[in-house]
């Protein structure tokens, strides 16, 4: 025999799934893991030259997309800003790499940029 369920039971559920994964998407993470280490900067490096050199340019320079050597950067200076937009992706180009890279990749490709800022 099947039991009923409320519908106003279901209604509160996904609202309530919703606004949590809403709220984990404005969270900015922890710090960078991997900050100042140099092992991390050489694969963090190596990523960027696969996955982000095409659009930000060799060095990371810039090209089709904004230069990463600068210090202020559009959507936020933290290490956890950097995180959210390669995570998340941004309006207007940036993709997101969530699918493609795990956080610890994104975190070393985070302290890469951190060695080339100006």
């Amino acid at each position: 025999m099947l039991k009923k369920t409320s519908l106003a039971g279901i209604g509160l559920l996904s609202v309530v799934t919703i606004s949590a994964f809403a709220a984990a998407q404005q969270e900015a993470p922890a710090k960078n893991p991997f900050a100042g280490d140099a092992k991390s900067v050489s694969e963090g490096s190596d990523i960027f030259k696969k996955n982000c050199e095409s659009c930000h340019g060799a060095g990371g320079k810039g090209d089709i997309c904004p230069p990463l050597t600068t210090k202020n950067k559009k959507y936020g200076n933290t290490d956890g800003d950097l995180f959210l937009t390669i995570s998340k992706g941004r309006p207007g180009g940036m993709p997101s790499w969530n699918a493609t890279l795990s956080a610890e990749r994104i975190w070393k490709v985070i302290t890469y940029i951190r060695s080339i800022e100006k």
